[in-house]
């Protein structure tokens, strides 16, 4: 792998750890937080890293019983970035590939967790 697929991994864990940071410990709720990431990102990372900053916040705005823990919102940011790697071009321009991409990375990090935790 090479460093921009690094970065790409590394800025959608932190764009959704730190949306449900915002989202549930500071109490601004979803909407708040995924336009405070999302804006963030625009303005201080080149457009890929912002959109992959941007689409893993999605995951960050998944309810307390969905995603409970910053660590998981970071599992849920993990996964959203491998895609996010590996889908590449693949409907590039079409719209909601970001958000579908985030409700299976919600649903996949869900299920393993439950998996191995219970």
């Amino acid at each position: 792998m090479d460093k921009s697929k690094i970065l790409t991994i590394i800025c959608a864990i932190l764009g959704a750890s730190i949306t449900w940071y915002i989202n549930h410990i500071m109490g601004y709720g979803a909407i708040i937080a995924n336009g405070l990431v999302g804006v963030v990102g625009a303005i201080l990372l080149p457009a890929p890293l912002a959109a992959a900053t941007y689409i893993a916040s999605f995951v960050g705005m998944s309810g307390f019983s969905v995603i409970s823990s910053g660590v998981a919102a970071g599992f849920g940011g993990l996964i959203t970035g491998v895609v996010i790697v590996f889908s590449g071009e693949i409907y590039a321009g079409i719209g909601g590939k970001g958000g579908t991409i985030a409700a299976m990375s919600v649903q996949v990090s869900r299920g393993i967790i439950n998996f191995f935790i219970g």
